[in-house]
């Protein structure tokens, strides 16, 4: 019965897939165990005949101390390889009626799978079950006796997670019948009960969670919508001809306008090279005023329009003219230079 029960409840570990709480996977661990070994099941040949647990002519002391040091492989979340090296305690046996004394012991080197389940990101259950090659000896009446094999080996226990690398252990280990009575007189199934520490290597911690300063986007760069002056102005004058107001209303009209109206509007008056900069300063502030003035007449809130005169500064032709002696011509090359620039702020091109 308790052999069908652990088996019972390594097959249900084994079915189980959520571990949080165990090492990360593709991770190696160790650690080390102690704690109660207890041999049940006894049984024996020669002067061992019979139960050893109902024999009259045998007492058995069949608690001692167990331990050992195990290491493993994290393959999944949930699944893991692990083996070690375990010493099962020893059996003492004090014979009655002039039998004679004794004593078992073992020890062995386990392989087993083990599958884990977790409650929370520390606590877990794991079941393991495997195989163990072992080494028993019994001694009697100073001889001594040894004998090896391989048994099969089930434990179920359960881990708590202290921090990212150390753990803590809970296990009860099962080894069904180490010995053969036929050459050393004796076996038995050797239950174990630790407690261990276990060290995970190469643990990745999480990853602090970095605070992503707020992107802080600048205003748009305004739209700008140049109008020439040439056009829209008489020469050496700033009321707007006819042909000025055609412009300013076609401009007022445009769908991005419109959806711009509430916001600032500056209207900047350029003008040539020719003639003294305070003059043409003058007369550039003074176109500017003309065409924002038009824009309110037309219904921008005239709150939100400015007007700037700059003269000749920021020219567009550059160096483009400088070889042009005669007026005429220099005037009509420097036509781009004369203008009236409208910026609606915020609104992109």
């Amino acid at each position: 019965m308790k052999k069908t029960l652990i088996a019972l409840i390594v097959i249900n570990a084994c079915a189980v897939t959520n571990a949080n709480a165990a090492a990360d996977a593709n991770t190696w661990y160790s650690g080390a165990k102690l704690g109660w070994s207890h041999y049940s099941d006894i049984s024996g040949n020669n002067n061992f005949n019979g139960n050893q647990n109902n024999a009259a002519e045998f007492d058995t002391d069949s608690d001692n101390v167990g331990g050992g040091v195990f290491w493993g492989y994290q393959i999944l979340p949930w699944l893991a390889v692990e083996s070690g090296y375990d010493y099962l305690g020893n059996m003492q046996i004090q014979g009655n009626n002039g039998a004679a004394n004794g004593k078992m012991k073992a020890q062995g080197l386990q392989f087993s799978m083990k599958a884990s389940y977790s409650f929370n990101e520390n606590w877990d259950i794991y079941g393991r079950a495997g195989a163990m090659g072992y080494r028993a000896e019994t001694d009697q009446a100073e001889h001594s006796n040894f004998e090896t094999g391989v048994r099969p080996l089930a434990a179920i226990g359960t881990e708590y997670e202290f921090n990212d690398n150390w753990a803590g252990r809970l296990e009860y280990q099962w080894v069904s019948n180490v010995g053969n009575s036929n050459q050393i007189g004796m076996s038995a199934d050797i239950n174990t009960v630790t407690a261990g520490v276990v060290y995970r290597f190469g643990q990745n911690s999480a990853a602090p969670v970095a605070e992503t300063a707020p992107v802080v986007e600048g205003p748009p760069e305004p739209q700008r919508f140049n109008l020439k002056s040439d056009v829209m102005f008489e020469f050496n004058s700033a009321v707007l001809s006819a042909q000025g107001e055609s412009a300013v209303r076609d401009l007022y009209n445009r769908p991005e306008i419109q959806a711009a109206k509430e916001k600032t509007t500056m209207v900047i008056g350029f003008s040539d090279r020719l003639g003294s900069a305070e003059y043409n300063l003058n007369l550039s502030t003074k176109r500017a005023q003309a065409v924002a003035d038009e824009l309110v007449r037309l219904g921008m809130p005239a709150q939100n329009v400015q007007a700037e005169g700059r003269g000749l500064s920021e020219p567009v032709t550059g160096t483009t003219c400088d070889a042009v002696q005669e007026r005429s011509e220099l005037i009509n090359c420097l036509a781009p230079d004369r203008r009236v620039v409208v910026e609606i702020a915020g609104v992109g091109e």
